[in-house]
């Protein structure tokens, strides 16, 4: 099919205006025939026939053959860029030259942004790749940040805890210490019953002393207050107080106690004997408290001017996973008996932070059915001179007597502190009715009806709250006297008439069941 005239011509033009056609006529050797086109576009000036055309278009050395040659891309020695068309003719050749400028320059557009796109690509992977790394590396931090904040809550409950049952372990021998004190200072106290009241306050104060040192140990090496204070001692006097404090508690389970100090070992030494006192009192305690059979040694030695210590016992033993656990404060072995036993859970964590301040080594051999050996190395320096420790005693005060016949129930598990009671509410003229736990109250007050029960909140079986509420709710009227030593006013009022708090003297609450009983 022809096109019009005026198609074929505004064809035509068009492509002329875009494409500027150039045209030479060549022979076999280059020489220029003749010319047709837009020559000045291409900056080809002075253009003579016969001439050669290498000087204007060297990129046609090597093209001349049999066959159409299309050079899609071609710079000229003006610097313009020009697409070639080489047609062989009768061993002539026609050399078209078309403008690729706008071509070249879309060319290179594309292919720059192609590039571009590469190296966007490239950094989108980077940015991917770091994107995951750092997604990643925060999931490892939450999981990191997620079991540490369970410690710190586990830790925390475990506090709680242990500041909740410490404050009852406080006040339980404080009550007994203050009121035995009061009896012991009456005129006519006899001297049978203030020798049981001296034995009851020697009990309660070894007890108290050992929860004070404890808590107080613990608090000033968290805190990073504990200091070395290193002086001269006696080292058999050392011993001979821990025998003191701990032979008596061996001979109460029937169990072996010894201490074997080799020859070798210098009769004084400087070191820290208040933090080493500490350290073997938690030890022996230990093993005494879980040993039920046999014995519990400790043998002293001397070498490298090193003081080396073994604490021996033929107790259940510990197995690997709860000689982890028990390392850490407030926590215990799993084992039923040592979840059983009274203590605060500090011991051995308090032994391996003094051992560190000592800058000593303690170490831990056991297996279960096989006893414990406790391992202690401390440095320590042999001395000539020990040093003086100053003593320091307490003192106490007063009574009230009843005013008409009343029967008083008292539900507590403390021995002392019944025993206490007893004397001082018997003398001031009230009859007493003992319940050792919450069960036996409720019974006791149901059958026997009480004129006033003193109970104290924390009583094995049922506590002394429960059985409040359920003296209530069988219609007991009469007062009812909480005796806690934790936060009163976490009780139901409605239970109880009062709430008095321990540790409370004798005259108080002497006072506070006259005022009931009006």
């Amino acid at each position: 099919m022809n096109l019009p005239d005026e198609i074929s011509s505004y064809l035509k033009s068009v492509f002329e205006e875009s494409r500027n056609p150039l045209c030479f006529l060549i022979d076999r050797d280059f020489a220029l025939l003749d010319w047709w086109g837009f020559s000045e576009a291409y900056g080809y000036k002075n253009l003579q026939s016969g001439a050669s055309i290498l000087d204007h278009a060297p990129f046609l050395f090597g093209m001349l053959g049999s066959k159409t040659e299309v050079l899609p891309f071609v710079t000229t020695p003006t610097g313009g860029t020009v697409e070639v068309h080489i047609l062989p003719h009768k061993r002539r050749f026609f050399v078209i030259l078309l403008s690729a400028t706008r071509d070249h320059d879309t060319h290179q557009q594309r292919q720059q942004t192609a590039n571009e796109l590469k190296l966007l690509h490239a950094t989108q992977r980077q940015l991917i790749t770091r994107q995951r790394t750092l997604i990643g590396e925060l999931v490892e931090a939450k999981a990191e940040l997620d079991h540490r904040r369970r410690e710190a809550e586990r830790s925390n409950a475990n506090k709680n805890q242990f500041i909740a049952m410490m404050t009852h372990e406080f006040r339980t021998p404080l009550s007994s210490i203050i009121n035995y004190a009061d009896l012991a200072l009456e005129a006519d106290t006899s001297e049978a019953d203030g020798r049981k009241s001296s034995e009851a306050i020697a009990r309660a104060s070894r007890h108290l002393l050992n929860l004070v040192e404890t808590v107080l140990h613990e608090a000033r090496l968290e805190a990073g207050h504990l200091k070395l204070r290193e002086r001269s001692f006696n080292v058999q006097e050392l011993l001979d107080d821990l025998s003191t404090i701990l032979a008596p508690l061996a001979a109460e389970k029937g169990i072996a106690y010894a201490t074997y100090l080799e020859d070798n070992v210098p009769a004084v030494l400087y070191a820290d004997d208040v933090c080493l006192r500490q350290i073997l009192i938690n030890l022996l305690g230990n093993a005494i408290k879980f040993t039920e059979t046999g014995g519990v040694s400790m043998e002293v030695a001397w070498s490298d001017s090193q003081l080396l210590i073994a604490v021996n016992d033929s107790g259940p033993g510990i197995d690997l996973a709860d000689q982890e656990r028990i390392f850490g404060a407030y926590q215990r072995a799993e084992r039923a008996d040592a979840l059983s036993q009274p203590g605060s859970g500090l011991g051995l964590t308090i032994t391996i932070e003094l051992t560190r301040l000592m800058q000593g080594h303690f170490d831990l051999d056991s297996e279960p059915g096989r006893g414990c050996k406790a391992s202690l190395r401390v440095p320590a320096k042999p001395s000539s001179m020990p040093s003086e420790d100053d003593v320091v005693l307490p003192a106490p005060a007063v009574e009230l007597d009843a005013e008409g016949t009343a029967t008083i129930l008292l539900c507590d598990d403390d021995e002392d502190l019944i025993d206490l009671a007893e004397y001082y509410l018997q003398r001031a003229g009230y009859g007493l009715l003992v319940a050792r736990d919450g069960e036996e109250a409720v019974e006791k007050a149901l059958q026997y009806s009480p004129d006033l029960i003193l109970m104290d909140i924390n009583t094995p079986r049922l506590s002394g709250a429960d059985a409040a509420r359920q003296l209530r709710e069988a219609g007991f009227s009469a007062p009812v006297v909480a005796l806690t030593a934790s936060d009163v006013r976490k009780l139901d009022q409605r239970d109880f008439t009062v709430s008095l708090r321990k540790p409370i003297q004798m005259p108080r609450l002497l006072a506070e069941i006259r005022r009931h009983l009006r």
